[in-house]
């Protein structure tokens, strides 16, 4: 089984989430912004706006040096160039707390009422990426990834403690690969529909010093996983240090 607590809006540790971090940007964007934060003829939000956004969000993997200089080489960031702010944005109108208006994007009623409180907005936008959103739902469902979140929180809880490759745990999931086939396809899966929401939540973090291959990766539990999710109990496990 598992639940989400509640927790102060001041609590130190919704600050370590890169989700609560652009949350925060959006805020910002729009009380500076009465009438709604200015789009692009095609909704997406100006170039300007997504340059600061990437220096303030400082979102893992997506930094100034990795969009600009890594990914694409390019001289100026559109918002499509900084995929979980696109994302984010797309989900936010999806749960209809924001709605382009005239070309600009403007609360809705319920996103005035969601926006008021950083953990309400936090903890209904966490819900809706790792259960609804439409790109790591499709992700789960149509690469037939075995399991439910039920499975997934509880075995990471338990594997990623310390740290684990996403190799290892795929393989504490679901097994590991048959003999002979070089590349395995649930690693992908995985961390498209369940590893990816989470890391993007904050309540996992990804290290990719020893590699960047989705085998390589290796996931830890953060502190606010410990301290937004209850799960179920656990028997202490002896760690073996080589």
């Amino acid at each position: 089984m598992y639940c989400f607590r509640t927790l102060p809006d001041d609590d130190p540790l919704l600050d370590s989430s890169p989700l609560m971090r652009a949350l925060d940007f959006l805020k910002h964007q729009l009380d500076q912004n009465p009438e709604g934060i200015p789009l692009t003829k095609s909704a997406a939000f100006r170039r300007a706006m997504v340059a600061d956004a990437i220096t303030t969000i400082r979102w893992p993997d997506w930094t100034e040096q990795e969009i600009y200089h890594s990914f694409c080489k390019i001289k100026v960031a559109d918002e499509h160039h900084f995929e979980p702010l696109w994302r984010l944005h797309w989900i936010l109108r999806d749960m209809r707390v924001v709605r382009p208006y005239r070309g600009q994007l403007r609360l809705t009623k319920a996103g005035v009422t969601l926006f008021s409180s950083r953990f309400q907005v936090f903890d209904a936008v966490v819900r809706e990426i790792i259960f609804e959103a439409k790109h790591f739902k499709y992700s789960r469902e149509n690469r037939a990834l075995m399991g439910n979140w039920d499975i997934w929180l509880n075995v990471i809880d338990i594997e990623a403690q310390h740290g684990i490759s996403g190799e290892d745990l795929t393989k504490a999931l679901y097994g590991p690969l048959e003999i002979g086939q070089a590349f395995d396809p649930r690693t992908s899966a995985l961390y498209d529909g369940v590893l990816t929401p989470l890391v993007w939540t904050g309540l996992l973090q990804e290290d990719m010093s020893q590699g960047r291959k989705l085998s390589e990766r290796v996931y830890i539990i953060t502190p606010l996983w410990r301290r937004y999710l209850e799960l179920d109990p656990k028997k202490p496990r002896l760690r073996v240090v080589h």
